[in-house]
């Protein structure tokens, strides 16, 4: 079995050149035949003979010299907008991603062959590209030409998309693969009806036009939003919390773009003040959004000014029977000039609010079981959550917000203030307003540049937030139902294509690769190295492995980086190949008789464990061509087109 999987697909076409002097026989045959005065029967019997042999050999020699062709490489193709269009009701079910061929172990002996000759062994003579058509010289290419040719034959690579669900992640060094692949699958999502929303960290204007020109080509250019700050006219309006079923996750989306350096202990002290503050927004009734939140938490005077809101409502809608408390107390401050000095007494800057915290405290009950036997309400979670912050030491509510109000101010200043906290009732303001639930329901798609180059930390935090407005919306449909497409055909599906992780990767990403596909979320990761995401989850490999052990699809192209060739190596696993060695011997002795020599020659045949992909292979791909392992299992090698628009009418 051994011997039958070993190939000489690199040797000299010794059957070329065989069936070459069969046809010189044939045609000296022939000749003679014509010319010379001898039987004819036999010359014309013998240069048949000679055409046979000769078209035998040459059918032997044909699938050496269409291997060493097919190791010249393929050229890129150029593919328009609308023959993809046309394509796409062949494709059913799947998503097309190029052309390619199954890695099987046979690829695997064949790369360690080429790999030890030299380019010039490998790659046939110029002269004969050029009369087979070949322009470009395969030894001045980018990369090796050669990987994608160890296979003659290739055909169209099927994704299903059931194998999406486990999410797919896109591994790719710059100007390699990422931007063309993400256009080709944008397109074909576009055209199918699926929801999809970019976040681009770079704000990469290619990647904008191709969601614009996507829209266009589905025939619904409506559907293409954008937001960007740097383009602030031609954006809509993101309310980026504006989706949520319980106030404790807008807490939670503040506190999750708050640096690395804070401890947890002091992320949590932050997640309560935020909490307190939404609770107490949320109680009077004024919109949440981040401006809004901003202006209520900036001072301590801003938490008084809405605390006194929030013991107002109460006081005056469920606590009627103490107003009069409150007036004595009012009454006997201003008598004695200044504030109530009791020990319990909270220091404000408003008497009526020091008065009505004294009588919240004192006389409002705390239990349920207390408030029946006086006929009064109990304590709201919502206004007792606010006069604790007010009971608390200055100087720490001082340290707390210094973490949290910088970051408000970035994302509600100037025109970020208008995209990110939208004015429902600004009627001279007609940009749309947005949100991660509408966006699906319209099946929109929506490209969202967060101009990190610009300001980091601003970029990081629109899209954190983003993502986990998105996290909020998958986490609605996947409580009550999955939401299906207007027609009502098919479960409805949402693409979520993140570019750069190393600026974008965060907590409701995670959480989306971990339960997205119950609400038929789809995630795209793109990243340039495996360092970027150990980078941005601080150091901890093992977190990001484990997010890219969520992602149940991978696609590789040309890198460098040596932890990402390990983990790629790492999944890809090992074969076994056949090792085929020679050994020759010679010596002599000196005997009675005389000078005697001796000499010997062996042959071996061994298998050897090694990477099914070669890691040296890696870093040498071509652009547009990728290595991607799909359905937990499949190995392709592969390569895409690049897609342009056609101007054209359809």
């Amino acid at each position: 079995m051994a011997e039958n999987r070993f190939e000489q697909l690199l040797r000299p076409a010794f059957e070329a050149r065989a069936a070459i002097g069969w046809g010189i026989a044939a045609i000296w045959m022939l000749i003679c035949a014509v010319l010379v005065n001898a039987p004819r029967g036999t010359l014309l019997a013998s240069a048949g003979l000679a055409v046979a042999m000769a078209s035998w050999r040459m059918f032997g020699a044909q699938r050496l010299l269409k291997y060493k062709l097919s190791l010249s490489g393929k050229e890129v193709v150029i593919m328009k907008t609308t023959d993809l269009q046309k394509a796409m009701p062949k494709l059913g079910e799947n998503l097309w991603l190029g052309w390619g061929y199954r890695w099987e172990p046979r690829h695997t002996q064949r790369a360690y062959e080429v790999l030890k000759r030299d380019l010039d062994d490998v790659y046939p003579p110029q002269w004969w590209l050029k009369w087979m058509g070949k322009t470009k010289d395969p030894r001045k290419a980018k990369g090796l030409p050669w990987v994608h040719g160890l296979d003659m034959k290739e055909s169209d690579v099927l994704l299903p998309f059931e194998s999406l669900k486990g999410h797919c992640a896109i591994i790719a060094t710059t100007g390699a693969i990422k931007t063309r692949l993400a256009a080709l699958v944008i397109f074909q999502l576009a055209l199918r009806g699926d929801c999809v929303i970019v976040i681009d960290p770079k704000g990469d204007r290619d990647l904008r036009e191709i969601c614009r020109q996507a829209a266009v080509l589905a025939g619904h250019p409506e559907r293409f939003l954008m937001l960007h700050p740097a383009f602030a006219s031609e954006s809509v309006r993101l309310d980026l919390v504006k989706n949520w079923d319980q106030v404790s996750q807008v807490a939670s989306r503040i506190t999750m773009v708050l640096g690395s350096q804070e401890s947890d202990n002091f992320k949590e002290f932050c997640w309560m003040a935020v909490h307190r503050i939404t609770n107490g927004m949320k109680y009077i009734g004024r919109r949440v959004s981040l401006y809004n939140l901003k202006t209520s938490m900036e001072s301590r005077v801003s938490v008084e000014k809405l605390t006194e809101q929030a013991l107002r409502k109460f006081f005056k809608e469920e606590c009627p029977q103490l107003l009069e408390s409150i007036e004595k107390e009012i009454n006997a401050s201003n008598a004695a000039g200044k504030r109530p000095v009791s020990k319990n007494a909270v220091e404000t800057n408003s008497p009526e609010l020091s008065a009505m915290i004294k009588v919240f405290l004192s006389e409002v009950p705390e239990s349920h079981d207390e408030a029946t036997s006086k006929g009064l309400p109990a304590k709201p979670e919502e206004v007792r959550g606010l006069v604790a912050i007010l009971e608390a030491n200055k100087e720490w509510f001082g340290k707390m917000i210094v973490s949290i109000t910088p970051l408000l101010t970035k994302l509600t200043t100037d025109d970020l203030r208008g995209l990110l906290s939208p004015d429902y009732e600004d009627i001279n303001d007609t940009r749309p307003i947005m949100d991660g639930k509408r966006l699906v329901e319209g099946n929109h798609i929506f490209y969202m540049g967060t101009d990190t180059l610009a300001d980091e930390s601003v970029g990081k935090a629109m899209s954190t937030m983003a993502l986990a407005e998105l996290s909020s919306v998958a986490a609605e449909i996947y409580n009550h139902g999955v939401a299906s497409k207007d027609d009502g055909s098919q479960p409805r599906r949402v693409h979520v294509v993140v570019d750069e992780w190393r600026d974008a990767a965060c907590e409701p990403m995670i959480q989306q690769a971990n339960k997205g596909r119950g609400a038929g979320f789809f995630i795209w990761a793109l990243g340039q190295t495996f360092s970027d995401l150990v980078d941005k989850f601080g150091g901890n490999t093992a977190r990001a492995r484990t997010f890219i052990g969520n992602m149940n699809n991978l696609i590789v192209g040309a890198t460098q980086d040596p932890d990402t060739m390990n983990l790629i190596i790492d999944k890809l696993g090992e074969t076994s190949i056949i090792v085929k060695s020679q050994s020759t011997g010679m010596g002599s002795k000196t005997e009675d008789v005389g000078l005697e020599f001796s000499a010997n020659q062996s042959e071996s045949i061994s298998e050897k464990t090694v990477e099914i992909f070669p890691r040296s292979l890696l870093p040498q791909l071509q652009d547009l061509h990728y290595i991607g392992f799909f359905n937990r299992g499949e190995l392709i090698k592969g390569r895409i087109p690049v897609i342009v628009q056609n101007n054209r009418p359809t």
